[in-house]
């Protein structure tokens, strides 16, 4: 698979554009055509959303290949699986958690050394010492990361939301397309009552980036879940009581359906 990734460079927060089969990506012929560079957070998209949603499900990556690089870690990650019902992934704080489609969105734990398929999955490692974090949000969610990271100027970050949130509507995955004819069926959930949420997520300006990993004209693709696991999935709109988002500027994507070997840090 060949796509062709724009990012833009920003002044102060973000130095290097690392562009897949540019120039400065080291060849590999084992795990891919670049490897990640020892000194730049990435985000690893397995499979990207544009080709799943037309079909596209023969790349794949298990979720125990993702368990030594991303358990028990710091990470910010979401995905969907190859289960009968679909369902929607949160990664996040270490764990991998699962919205069930026949069940409203009930979460439940999955076992990072499972047996499970992955049709597509974005996740990147983050660190504190890289976070800008944010208090007080209400309104919007979507809108106010969207406005947010324009004022930052940043164009490819992972989020991390905390907060009490009302009137979230969720779409749970239930059945993949198996062709372009096809369309996803998803089960769809209004969660009106104000309870406590965690959401993690991606930020991408670009249409060509947005492709990749949320769908054009969508610069921000969330997933969450409610404290108490009785609802979760893909956040389609939130309003935000009051919550603390925390940004993460990201420098990379390397697409591909295997995880690529961690480089040593020099």
């Amino acid at each position: 698979m060949k796509r062709r990734i724009g990012l833009g460079l920003i002044a102060g927060l973000v130095s290097v554009v690392w562009l897949i089969g540019a120039v400065g990506c080291k060849p590999n012929t084992e795990t891919g055509p670049c490897l990640p560079q020892a000194d730049k957070e990435y985000v690893l998209i397995c499979n990207c959303v544009d080709e799943l949603l037309t079909g596209d499900l023969t790349d794949t990556v298990s979720l125990n290949a993702l368990a030594a690089q991303y358990s028990r870690r710091d990470m910010v990650g979401l995905g969907t699986t190859s289960r009968q019902h679909s369902g929607e992934l949160m990664f996040m704080y270490g764990k991998c958690y699962w919205a069930d489609p026949t069940h409203d969105g009930k979460v439940i734990e999955i076992d990072w050394t499972a047996d499970e398929e992955l049709p597509f999955c974005a996740i990147a490692s983050v660190s504190d010492k890289d976070a800008l974090v944010f208090t007080g949000i209400n309104g919007d969610i979507h809108e106010c990361l969207e406005k947010k990271l324009v004022e930052l100027r940043i164009p490819l970050a992972a989020i991390k939301i905390n907060g009490s949130f009302i009137n979230v509507d969720l779409s749970i995955a239930d059945k993949l397309p198996t062709n372009s004819s096809e369309e996803l069926k998803s089960t769809l959930v209004i969660v009106s009552q104000a309870q406590e949420w965690q959401m993690v997520g991606f930020y991408a300006l670009s249409s060509d980036d947005q492709a990749l990993i949320t769908v054009p004209g969508s610069p921000v693709h969330l997933h969450g879940k409610t404290l108490d696991d009785s609802h979760g999935g893909h956040v389609k709109k939130a309003n935000s009581l009051s919550s603390t988002i925390t940004i993460y500027p990201i420098e990379q994507f390397i697409l591909r359906n295997r995880v690529p070997a961690e480089p040593e840090k020099k």
